[in-house]
């Protein structure tokens, strides 16, 4: 199998408050990687035209920090369809392998702006580069209508957009962040969640996200549509669906598994302070129908 290998330079801005480099840019560091694959390439100009991300899944196995070894991402292709390829990336810090993921990406036609067929040679190109597929434990899901839950106005900012004028894929893991920590706001200030002293944090074991439409920067706010989907011993489930609440047109649906963890990273129990705030925004209780 033959590997494109990047070196990520991790920035002290790219640390949350526990000093880990935050899950978010974790996203960051794979698109910085494929790019520079891409422009490596003998098809550079599926840049120019555009590379639609369909889906990404993101699997975390140890935290990353700053200094010190800089983060490697060794990346593949892992499938290639009629019109749309998978790659895969194993992302270490040292010897140790702080994450695996997956992108879904799509080239786009660049008259009509639309998903195109891969051409012959770009088949070529990724066979080049083949190798296995990544598999990860599939998140839980639920069947559910809009306005259910906790909802998040989500603000877009002009430094969020790409070069095509649409949110860049890696901000939409910045919105699912922000909706997930506001939902929680009155418990976290409560039991010192984010203090650099705390004893308590949530540390993201995996997030997917599905991208469904565009998002354009404007004034007026989307909206972050929250549910807890399963709550655990020391670990909970959460779906997040970004919409546009004019047109009702669903934007992405973001899945994501955290682990309420000690100072060390170990897990520990989730205190009923927090199962009683999350009750009102969890969809069918803890085990109930709707819930896969």
């Amino acid at each position: 199998m033959t590997q494109y290998i990047y070196q990520a330079r991790v920035r002290w801005a790219d640390q949350d408050t526990q000093s880990h480099v935050n899950n978010v840019v974790y996203l960051d560091y794979l698109q910085e990687a494929r790019v520079d694959w891409i422009l490596d390439g003998p098809h550079a100009e599926l840049l120019d035209h555009g590379i639609a991300v369909a889906a990404q899944h993101v699997e975390y196995l140890a935290p990353a920090h700053f200094g010190g070894d800089g983060i490697v991402i060794r990346l593949w292709a892992a499938h290639a369809g009629g019109a749309r390829f998978t790659v895969a990336y194993e992302i270490c810090q040292g010897d140790t392998l702080v994450a695996r993921a997956t992108t879904d990406c799509a080239p786009v036609d660049a008259h009509t702006g639309t998903v195109r067929r891969l051409t012959d040679s770009e088949r070529a190109w990724l066979d080049d580069w083949s190798g296995p597929e990544l598999h990860f434990r599939a998140l839980p899901h639920a069947d559910r209508t809009a306005g259910l839950g906790y909802t998040y106005p989500v603000r877009v900012r002009w430094s969020e957009l790409d070069p095509f004028g649409h949110v860049n894929n890696v901000a939409f893991l910045t919105f699912l962040q922000e909706a997930r920590i506001a939902a929680l706001e009155e418990v976290r200030s409560s039991e010192g969640w984010g203090r650099p002293d705390a004893d308590i944090s949530w540390l993201v074991a995996a997030q997917q996200i599905e991208y469904r439409s565009p998002m354009s920067y404007r004034i007026e706010p989307y909206a972050a549509e929250l549910v807890v989907l399963h709550v655990g011993s020391s670990s909970m489930s959460l779906e997040v669906h970004l919409r546009d609440p004019q047109a009702d047109v669903l934007h992405a649906v973001g899945r994501v598994v955290l682990v309420c963890a000690d100072a060390q990273g170990r897990p520990r129990p989730i205190s009923e302070r927090v199962r009683a705030a999350l009750a009102p925004i969890t969809v069918a209780g803890e085990s109930g129908p709707g819930v896969r």
